[in-house]
């Protein structure tokens, strides 16, 4: 603190010099730099969709093999159906919409199939373990992403960016 005395008055040089403001808006711009920077980028609809779809399709593939029963993926070019077997018939259990911005194409064994103009049971499912070789593309803007499933009938999402 310094204090000047000039007659009978006492100034006393209170505050922030303008360095020192400086130097603390500094380090306050870096602070805000370094988490901004690192702030996650934004996820695209694609992506959310094939992560919750992965997710589902997994728990309802293994749903099916506890219960011992067949299920089954169908598709059309809205929605992904998955349908379960009541020992008589298909019944459809879900539609899951494919997002918007995606194009969709299906292989199966290695070759190319038309996508269906209807959503009936074409990859089934046996609840003792055999799985159909399968890919669901979708390519969207920012990546490309496959549903596959393993050896094990869980579902893979595979993302090319």
């Amino acid at each position: 603190m310094l204090t000047l005395a000039t007659g009978s008055k006492t100034y006393r040089d209170e505050g922030f010099s303008l360095v020192e403001l400086l130097a603390v808006l500094a380090i306050l711009s870096l602070m805000v730099g370094a988490v901004v920077l690192n702030l996650p980028q934004p996820r695209s609809q694609t992506d959310r969709t094939t992560e919750a779809m992965a997710a589902q399709l997994t728990r309802f593939l293994g749903d099916g093999a506890v219960a011992g029963e067949m299920r089954a993926l169908g598709l059309d070019a809205e929605t992904l159906s998955l349908f379960r077997h009541d020992g008589t018939q298909w019944v459809r259990s879900a539609d899951l919409s494919w997002p918007d911005d995606a194009r969709l194409s299906l292989e199966r064994d290695g070759q190319r199939l038309d996508i269906p103009e209807t959503s009936e049971p074409i990859l089934l499912f046996e609840p003792y373990g055999v799985v159909p070789d399968f890919t669901f593309t979708l390519s969207a803007r920012d990546a490309r992403y496959e549903l596959s499933a393993d050896a094990r009938g869980q579902i893979v999402r595979t993302v090319d960016r």
